[in-house]
């Protein structure tokens, strides 16, 4: 594997890998993002983060991501959502210049530096159909969250649309506990898992699709059609 860009910035390291045509960043030894522009849906964990966005029952309007690394799943969406306007936050100003460096960050894509939770406090209510948080620090080698999702899932609801999408990438088994807390605020909530990885992305929303329809979306798509044997998608879902 080649490193195609390494430099230390405010104590952190931050290396830019390629292994054809496939780019991954790292963060002191974390792997944040992995982006094939040849093929978007890689057989990783970054395909199931644009999953979610097939429970609602329309294309998403406007879509609010929390936690840019290098940008994976803003081409996912783009390309499976072509028609939405897609808002980024990040507070790391170098994944913000290796995602549009490195990642071909599309340049319609809005990228707001700061805290992803202080931007999220001063959002005007109803703004969002869907709020992707994927907000992850690199701690020892590991990715970890370092905000209780019970701090800030006021702040989720204010922004959401009364039909919108809650989903999260999480890591262990007490942060889903916790979002048990939280099953009577929406009509479903499932969590999807990819058979090599601990994350699980946790989907909340109200008046979507159903399971067996949120499949058959997948499905109107060659490279999410499980049937398919060229697809590479690997998702498993339940009920939380």
């Amino acid at each position: 594997m080649a490193v195609l860009y390494s430099k230390h910035h405010n104590g952190d390291l931050f290396e830019v890998r390629s292994a054809g045509a496939t780019r991954r960043l790292y963060s002191n030894g974390v792997l944040h993002s992995q982006w094939n522009p040849n093929r978007l849906v890689s057989g990783a964990i970054w395909d199931l983060l644009v999953l979610p966005g097939f429970f609602l029952n329309t294309s998403p309007k406007h879509v609010l991501v929390l936690g840019l690394g290098g940008g994976s799943v803003v081409h996912l969406i783009r390309h499976f959502f072509p028609y939405c306007k897609i808002t980024c936050v990040e507070r790391e100003p170098m994944h913000i210049k290796i995602a549009r460096r490195f990642f071909n960050l599309p340049k319609d894509v809005e990228v707001i530096e700061g805290d992803a939770y202080d931007v999220l406090a001063k959002q005007n209510p109803n703004s969002y159909d869907w709020i992707l948080d994927d907000v992850f620090q690199h701690v020892a080698g590991e990715p970890e969250r370092e905000t209780d999702f019970a701090t800030i899932f006021d702040l989720y609801e204010k922004a959401l649309t009364p039909n919108g999408i809650l989903s999260m990438n999480t890591i262990g088994s007490y942060q889903l506990k916790s979002l048990r807390t939280y099953k009577a605020l929406f009509d479903s909530y499932y969590v999807m898992r990819h058979p090599l990885y601990d994350n699980a992305i946790v989907s909340l929303y109200r008046n979507g699709r159903s399971r067996q329809a949120f499949f058959d979306a997948l499905m109107e798509h060659k490279e999410l059609d499980t049937r398919r044997k060229t697809c590479q998608l690997q998702v498993s879902l339940r009920a939380l």
